[in-house]
């Protein structure tokens, strides 16, 4: 394993830290001092990497974790306080809505980055998950906006409800801005496993990745494309959809070399 940026499109990040293993890569939010709370240059940093990963040919698989004692903690709180002021030093009232609103689409499409990419993408989540970047037994997740005074932004509201299983328990959980545990968690639906220590879920995330990686680039990304996809269309689009994906993606040589690796030895090969 070793530390690296993607080749071109991207200068080296302070707040975002990449470690490349064979066809995995391992992005780490990297501001521990703050508990990776997150700031505009952080947002940015995400979108970047996150861009760049995407069209990166050598990487299949992306785990994402934080570094040090906690995920994230969420918005930064000064940070939030500068672009108030910001916005305060705007005397027009359409001009200061036009400039909060182009400040909350920059930090929208940081982290639609993430849900865009056509690379799996596994959250290790550790200690605090507060906000915005929605967890193991010692994890406390806390959907802080109603708390702030604001209604969120940036895919609680948005993607959560159509991934969620229990409507009910998540609206308490958005209207009360308490703190719940990971058995709540995984009544809703937020997350998949939990571990007794952090690292056992790392140790977890990268086997998890690693069984990904050994599978064909094409099926894995196709997937996920049209698992996105079928989120957020009617089933009659669905299959309309992948219908015409496939049409294209059947072509591929992978399907062929698996088959005929089946059909040779029970061992599943890298395509």
């Amino acid at each position: 394993m070793h530390d690296r940026f993607p080749s071109g499109g991207m200068t080296e990040a302070e707040f975002i830290n990449i470690r490349c293993d064979e066809s995995s890569e391992s992005n780490k939010l990297n501001r521990p001092t703050k508990l990776n709370a997150t700031n505009q240059q952080l947002f940015d940093e995400l979108k970047a990497c996150f861009e760049q990963l995407n069209i990166e040919k050598t990487c299949r698989v992306i785990v994402l974790t934080g570094s040090g004692r906690a995920f994230s903690t969420g918005i930064d709180i000064k940070y939030l306080s500068n672009v108030a002021a910001e916005s305060a030093e705007i005397d027009d009232i359409a001009r200061k809505a036009l400039h909060v609103r182009s400040m909350i689409q920059r930090t929208q499409e940081s982290i639609r980055a993430v849900d865009k990419c056509e690379k799996p993408v596994i959250a290790a989540i550790h200690g605090y998950c507060i906000g915005l970047v929605l967890n193991n037994e010692y994890i406390c997740l806390h959907l802080e906006e109603v708390d702030i005074g604001l209604a969120a932004d940036v895919g609680t509201l948005q993607i959560l409800p159509k991934l969620i299983n229990d409507h009910s328990l998540f609206r308490e959980l958005v209207l009360t801005s308490r703190t719940y545990d990971t058995n709540e968690e995984q009544q809703i639906g937020l997350i998949s496993r939990v571990f007794d220590t952090r690292e056992a879920l790392l140790d977890a995330a990268i086997s998890l990745a690693s069984v990904i990686a050994c599978k064909s680039p094409i099926a894995v990304q196709g997937s996920k494309i049209n698992l996105n996809y079928a989120r957020d269309h009617t089933v009659d689009d669905n299959f309309t959809f992948v219908r015409t994906w496939n049409s294209a993606m059947l072509l591929t040589e992978d399907i062929v070399k698996s088959l005929m690796t089946t059909s040779i030895s029970k061992e599943k090969s890298k395509l």
